[in-house]
């Protein structure tokens, strides 16, 4: 068993890749026993995970706070709408954690959320989010290191 943080996103787009740019700075600290994951805009990478005993999702997610917010919450807390699917292909990354959950029993998932300034074609953050990196990565190791902050935000 392993914990896993997986960076999901589009850095095409700008602020919609917060995720994949924050698991390449996490490549820089030695973090033992945990695995680090670019899984870009693949929302199904997470059923190629196995012996997970934790995982910990970074993404862009719009809640409503400034650019550079950092939330965090577990699968229970999101609002889905229920639809249909021509194939497990046209799953989103919520219902992959879903059906991973079903199937692996992985309960122990937490999103951390960082709301986006620009989702626009451009390869670099905004100033606001890459001024956010280090503070996202204090959210991660906080999760790794068992200090977490249950009320669905990070004060940072």
């Amino acid at each position: 068993m392993r914990d896993v943080v997986l960076g999901i996103g589009n850095i095409l787009l700008r602020d919609e890749g917060i995720g994949c740019h924050v698991v390449h700075a996490l490549e820089e600290i030695p973090l033992p026993d945990v695995e680090i994951i670019d899984g870009g805009t693949c929302p199904d990478v997470v059923q190629s995970l196995e012996d997970v005993s934790r995982l910990i999702v970074v993404d862009a997610a719009r809640g409503g706070g400034m650019p550079g917010q950092i939330y965090r919450f577990h699968l229970d807390e999101i609002a889905i709408e229920p639809k249909s699917f021509l194939s497990i292909h046209d799953m989103g990354l919520v219902e992959n954690l879903m059906l991973m959950r079903l199937l692996h029993g992985m309960d122990d998932t937490v999103i951390i959320g960082v709301e986006p300034k620009e989702i626009e074609w451009g390869l670099e953050l905004s100033r606001e989010l890459q001024d956010k990196i280090p503070r996202i990565i204090e959210a991660v190791l906080a999760e790794l290191n068992g200090s977490r902050n249950r009320k669905g935000e990070v004060k940072c």
